[in-house]
Parts: structure tokens; C-alpha cells; sequence
């Protein structure tokens, strides 16, 4: 009974998204007769717009662990005589965020221990000389003040592009990363897989979704093969750290990296091309709080 229900709300959800894009398809080919640059970016944004109202229509059904799994399972293409438009989603929550150095104490904000241990052991796996440095770099960014920690690791100071306070995107990311090579003339730091490890929208990371190369940095003693089985291999959802194959310590090293069975912060790739004109959209959206946390457009 409880796979029939899921497998009709899969195809409800299917169904909606299939109308409601085609739809959209259809207004922006119309509205786009005699194609050129601004019409292309028209058709873009309309889409994207479908994107968003699909979500917000289809929140109540993705509300749970397998919700968000019908929905990450669901990519969709459709063509027509003259567009051809790809939609996929993925979790946002894959990693750790940086922000998460920073938690609340009794009376202020303070430096969260674990966070600042897990980047030493990334920085040491990948042989980063000056590991002290760059945590630095990073506690002096997220802090309200502009004392340095140790010598130019408070890039406020001497870059007025640099805004103090969250880490919000990979771009700024890499400003810390650059002054880092600046500083040290380092370039092991460029050798640390930053996109299996960072995530910048969500404070939890997703259970069922956690990097393999996070897990194997935050379990460092775990082999590849239980890595994988427990990652990209798994053969259900976990609806809780106590699911997972591990000893208890093991699951409370995960517990201390805020990792969570549902974190409803997805990534929407959304794909468009047009005769000569390609497009791809990412939409980073929270879907319980029903916000969108980044867009990024490129047209080609």
C-alpha cells in the first residue's frame, strides 16, 4: 500500500512538472518569434519561473526524506520543433559549510572546536604547508572584528572587495584561497577537492546525500569500499544516523558536523538552447522556507 501511494504522488509530481514546463515552453516560443538576445533571456527567465512555482505547488509533498528523493530522481527533458529544455535537481547540503565555524555560546558567538579540527585534518590530508594560516584566514572572515589572528589573515584589510561576515558563495571562497597563495606561495591548497567538500546554502548536511570524500574526511579510518556503500551505493534512505552501519562513536563524530536524514535545500540545473543561443541556470532553493538562496545564469 505504502508503494502504491508513493508511486502515485511520483507521478502526480512527474505530471505537474511535465505540464506546468511545457506550458511555459510554449508561452516563451511564442514570445520569442524572431529570436534574438533579449528574447532568449525572456524564454530564460520564464522557465525559471515554472521552476519555482512547480516547488513552491509541490511543498507539501516533498516533506520528507523520500519526497526529496522522488524529486532528485525526476529529470526531465522536453523538446519541441525549436527548444530543447533539460531540468534535474540534486541536493544542496552535500557538504560542509564554512560558516558553521561560528556557533552560539552561553553569552556570545564563539569558534565551533569540531568545525576547526575537520578543516585541519582536510588541509593536513592534502599537504597544505601553512595550515593555521588559512583556518585563520577563515575565523577572521566570519568574526565581527578586525584583529588579526596572525599576519594578513584578516583580508579586510587589505582588499576592499572583501566584505567581512559569511562565507556565501564558493566565489568568496576562493578570495580567501587566493590571498592564502599570496601569503604563502602554496599551491598544495589548489590540490584539496573543495567542490566534494564545501557547501555554502544549508547548515545541516543531508545524510543521504553526503559527499564520499566528506565522509572519508570526517571518518578518516573508513575504507573506500564502505565509503561507497554508504554513499553513492546505498540501497535505501536513512531516516536517521542510527540507520547507518556504524559503531555508535562513529555516528556521534557524524552528529558533531550537524548532519541530518532531511535537508530540503536543493540545486535545480535547468538547461535551454535555442538555434544558436544556449543557456544554463542554477537555482539553489530552500524549499521548506520556500526562498531562493542563488542564482547563477550563463548564456552562451
Amino acid at each position: 500500500m505504502r508503494r502504491s501511494v508513493v508511486l502515485l504522488i511520483t507521478l502526480a509530481l512527474i505530471v505537474a512538472m511535465a505540464s506546468l514546463l511545457y506550458v511555459g515552453l510554449e508561452m516563451a516560443e511564442r514570445a520569442s518569434q524572431g529570436l534574438e538576445r533579449r528574447h532568449f533571456l525572456i524564454q530564460s527567465h520564464t522557465l525559471l519561473q515554472n521552476v519555482l512555482e512547480i516547488l513552491d505547488r509541490k511543498q507539501g509533498e516533498i516533506n520528507s526524506s523520500e519526497g526529496l528523493e522522488m524529486l532528485i530522481d525526476l529529470p526531465i527533458e522536453l523538446e519541441s520543433e525549436e527548444i530543447d529544455l533539460s531540468i534535474s535537481f540534486d541536493s544542496a547540503a552535500k557538504g560542509v559549510n564554512p560558516n558553521n565555524f561560528l556557533k552560539k555560546g552561553k553569552k556570545r558567538t564563539i569558534i565551533d572546536s569540531d568545525f576547526v579540527l575537520l578543516f585541519d585534518r582536510i588541509l593536513q590530508t592534502y599537504n597544505v604547508q601553512n595550515k593555521e594560516l588559512f583556518i585563520a584566514l577563515i575565523e577572521d572572515t566570519l568574526d565581527k572584528d578586525l584583529d588579526e589572528r596572525i599576519p594578513g589573515s584578516e583580508l579586510a584589510l587589505t582588499n576592499r572587495r572583501f566584505a567581512q561576515g559569511a562565507i556565501e558563495n564558493r566565489a568568496k571562497f576562493d578570495m580567501l584561497i587566493e590571498a592564502y597563495i599570496r601569503l604563502t606561495e602554496d599551491p598544495n591548497i589548489l590540490s584539496v577537492p573543495w567542490e566534494e567538500i564545501l557547501s555554502f546554502y544549508a547548515p545541516q548536511i543531508d545524510l543521504n546525500y553526503i559527499s564520499p570524500t566528506l565522509l572519508r574526511l570526517i571518518l578518516p579510518y573508513l575504507d573506500e569500499g564502505s565509503v561507497k556503500r554508504l554513499t553513492v551505493g546505498r540501497k535505501r534512505l536513512y531516516k536517521g544516523l542510527k540507520d547507518l552501519p556504524l559503531a555508535k562513536e562513529d555516528r556521534e563524530e557524524l552528529k558533531k558536523y550537524r548532519v541530518s536524514p532531511f535537508v530540503p535545500v536543493v540545486v535545480a540545473k535547468i538547461g535551454i538552447r535555442r538555434g544558436e543561443w544556449e543557456g544554463e541556470i542554477d537555482l539553489v532553493y530552500d524549499i521548506a522556507e520556500k526562498r531562493v538562496l542563488n542564482i547563477e545564469e550563463k548564456i552562451f
